[in-house]
């Protein structure tokens, strides 16, 4: 992100709406790496509206999820946020105090240990962009990791 600090100005952002007003968002960018972008378009929440504004120029920088599918199959360049204002999201299972006991938590803890960007991505990509049913591929995933 820091070498986008100096061609900001002459970029368009695409973002949410509540992009402007929000600390990891363009205040961020701004705070940590002096990044003031030319105009900003508010979008989705880097869904379709982000990706297609993307591929027509509308915007050259937009925000999309890490494991969004769409940024390698389109070519896109993911930056890196090389002073860190914001931490990695990790995916977290939420399970109800009442259905928790070991064996629920053993089985999460092995799923999560098993789960990593470049598979999620491709796991996502499997249902978005390929049209797969969701449960079948979280089958195949579990079934392929020796986790039924």
């Amino acid at each position: 992100m820091s070498s986008l600090a100096s061609v900001a100005g002459q970029l368009t952002f695409g973002g949410p709406p509540e992009c402007p007003q929000r600390p990891l968002c363009l205040l961020g960018l701004h705070r940590v790496y002096g990044i003031l972008f030319n105009e900003f378009q508010p979008l989705d929440v880097g869904g379709p509206q982000t990706v297609a504004a993307l591929k027509a120029d509308a915007v050259q920088v937009g925000l999309l999820f890490s494991t969004d599918p769409s940024i390698g199959m389109n070519g896109f360049v993911p930056l890196a946020d090389d002073r860190h204002l914001q931490n990695a999201e990790n995916i977290t299972p939420v399970v109800r105090s009442a259905v928790l006991n070991g064996e629920v938590r053993a089985l999460l803890d092995s799923v999560s240990a098993r789960l990593s960007t470049e598979n999620v991505t491709e796991l996502v990509g499997k249902v978005a962009i390929d049209g797969e049913d969701m449960p079948t591929v979280a089958r195949e995933f579990l079934s392929a990791n020796g986790l039924l």
